[in-house]
């Protein structure tokens, strides 16, 4: 509709320009002028919708900033950034292979897809039920087992049902961002982020003396999310 209103104002202003003998100018001017602003509510009425609905939106598709990611050909090999810490995991492995595996039903898989760069993982709760998914860039989250979630085109950020963050991620230009929460089947834990220090990063696994995943994960957007969907507490760096 707006498209049609903006083809519309050039078609009358080039008409009145070359017919403003006939036709006169301030006639011109009006009509653009109530044109214009219908194209603007449009544009305004149309924004909301978009908003309103990924409100309660619970899947969508990462898309990578850049396509040089990784590259065999290119020996450009896929990076791996433990949160915003500043350490970063470089695969080196067979291409088929997961860059990283935390349980044997799951793990963290970073392949190339015609040049385009594609993650996958799964996070699970304690009771084995699966709060989120990541199946080659497209996301899914189980608003049954998550409390809030807010992402943007290339980040993705999941809350469990107690308010912490579990799953986090960001396709920036030169690497993957990541921080996570796992859990097996049997409510064995491995948390992978950040460093409690916000210096380096860390691996935390629960055992017999460390039955409780102490990582705590800094939240990259504000919270809660329908007041501000796809709003970063910083500016991406």
């Amino acid at each position: 509709m707006k498209e049609i209103l903006i083809v519309l104002v050039f078609i009358i202003a080039v008409v009145g320009l070359y017919k403003k003998e006939s036709w006169p100018l301030w006639t011109t001017h009006i009509i653009v002028g109530l044109l214009l602003i219908l194209a603007i509510v449009q544009i305004i009425v149309e924004r909301r919708k978009a908003k309103e609905t990924s409100k309660l939106q619970h899947t969508g598709t990462l898309e990578p900033l850049s396509k040089v990611l990784f590259s065999m050909r290119d020996n450009v090999l896929p990076k791996l950034a433990l949160g915003d810490g500043g350490t970063i995991l470089a695969y080196t492995g067979p291409r088929s292979q997961p860059l990283f595996k935390i349980f044997d039903e799951n793990a963290l898989s970073i392949i190339s897809d015609e040049g385009r760069v594609k993650v996958s993982t799964i996070i699970r709760d304690k009771t084995g039920n699966v709060v989120a998914e990541l199946i080659e860039n497209e996301w899914k989250v189980n608003k049954n087992s998550a409390f809030d979630r807010n992402f943007s085109k290339d980040a993705l950020e999941v809350k469990d049902n107690t308010g912490d963050i579990v799953f986090q991620i960001r396709v920036l230009e030169d690497r993957i961002q990541f921080q996570g929460k796992f859990y097996d089947s049997k409510g064995n834990g491995v948390a992978i982020g950040k460093d409690f220090s916000g210096k380096g990063g860390v691996i935390e696994m629960t055992g017999l003396n460390h039955p409780q995943l102490e990582l705590k994960i800094d939240p990259i957007f504000l919270y809660p999310s329908d007041n501000h969907l796809g709003e970063f507490r910083e500016k991406k760096k």
